[in-house]
């Protein structure tokens, strides 16, 4: 048998992959990468996240360094479940389980929850890896549109009427509904009670994608989603963008038979999370050294952010729009129609040393082609203005 011919029929659904591409850029030390969306090391607290180790493994050195259950260790469950009832969704121990990062925890879900051809709703433009989660289940996407204001309500319903009428019943409704990726967006309360209703009317369950959360550098937050409906929202999130990526720890919250389903789930996926990460995040968010890395992050990025859009200014062309961000990673490049951003990446990595996200990842249907997203969190603040300088300089050649 031909090697090829063992793959299993899914990979025909997962097509290639955008995210291992985009983490490929980072490696090129001579490209301004603002493709990955990677939190700057500047504000890990090393030393402080150095001394916790060495206290972890001097108090629980033997239990940190072997397997763990398969939920969690109990104490930093407590505190999540702790943190969550502080976020306005009174939440037990039970309600929670700790994963292998956020993208683990979507993982979960689409393996307890979706059968191949399941619908899931998605708002365009989406997480790239969570449209590759779904697609290695087989899932066929339904797009609604987003604007300023987030997920288009008008338009959700809209289509979940019409694919009622061809006796299409989605399950699932992803979201980032604060500083979303890719587009830096933040559904407004407003919008986020009516999509709620949407869903309990439809029969959807809500996934609620909060790792920029608390990322937020102006403006007041809305309430979680999980907090406006806890029967009806699966809450996961990630300390990669609070804490550090290397612990690989993240977490889901909500129903309890849900989350009994993840973690029967969870057995057949890595039996536990990383159990020194585990004991080094508590560590860390017990000793209040996650708010003092939060407080040190947005600080970081909201100058990074500013310098950006300063730079956007004055470097692209006057048809050209993007999103001002309140908080997070990301904004949303919306160039004149007829330039295709996949087109022209090749230019921009070669010629200007430049590289970004083109649009058509962020879609299902590989539509966006005069879209792009840029991530300001990695690139030195010192870098950003001569990376959009000469970005703006190739997209005005284009055009």
């Amino acid at each position: 048998m031909h090697s090829k011919a063992i793959l299993a029929n899914r990979f025909q659904y997962i097509g290639h992959s955008d995210v291992a591409a985009i983490l490929q850029l980072a490696e090129r030390p001579e490209v301004i990468s603002f493709a990955g969306g990677l939190p700057d090391p500047h504000t890990f607290l090393l030393d402080e996240a150095r001394e916790l180790t060495a206290e972890v493994l001097a108090a629980t050195g033997q239990a940190a360094l072997g397997y763990g259950p398969t939920a969690g260790i109990k104490t930093l469950r407590t505190w999540l479940a702790e943190h969550m009832t502080r976020q306005g969704r009174p939440t037990s121990i039970e309600e929670t389980v700790v994963t292998t990062g956020g993208i683990a925890a979507l993982d979960l879900i689409c393996k307890s929850v979706l059968d191949a051809g399941d619908t899931v709703v998605v708002g365009e433009p989406a997480y790239v890896a969570a449209l590759h989660v779904f697609r290695s289940y087989q899932a066929r996407f339904a797009g609604v549109p987003l604007d300023e204001s987030g997920m288009q309500t008008d338009a959700l319903r809209d289509k979940l009427r019409n694919l009622q009428r061809q006796s299409i019943y989605p399950k699932l409704l992803y979201l980032v509904p604060s500083f979303q990726n890719p587009a830096g967006l933040t559904l407004s309360i407003e919008r986020r009670k009516a999509l709620l209703d949407i869903a309990r009317e439809f029969g959807l369950l809500v996934i609620e994608d909060a790792a920029y959360r608390d990322l937020r550098f102006e403006g007041e937050a809305p309430p979680l989603m999980a907090a406006l409906d806890p029967e009806n929202v699966l809450h996961i999130n990630t300390f990669s963008k609070v804490f550090n990526p290397g612990v690989r720890i993240g977490w889901a919250c909500g129903p309890r038979h849900l989350i009994d389903a993840l973690i029967l789930a969870k057995q057949g996926q890595d039996q536990c999370s990383s159990t020194i990460g585990q004991y080094l995040t508590t560590a860390f968010a017990q000793s209040g050294l996650i708010e003092k890395q939060i407080a040190r992050a947005v600080g970081i990025y909201k100058r990074k952010r500013d310098v950006m859009l300063s730079a956007l200014a004055e470097a692209l062309p006057a048809a050209t729009r993007w999103t001002r961000p309140e908080g997070g990673f990301y904004t949303w490049v919306t160039l004149p129609d007829g330039v295709d951003t996949e087109k022209l990446l090749p230019a921009s990595i070669e010629q200007a040393k430049v590289a970004y996200v083109p649009g058509p990842a962020f879609y299902h249907d590989r539509s966006g082609q005069n879209h792009l997203r840029l991530c300001y969190s990695y690139v030195p603040e010192a870098v950003i203005e001569q990376g959009v300088q000469r970005l703006g300089q190739l997209i005005t050649d284009a055009l």
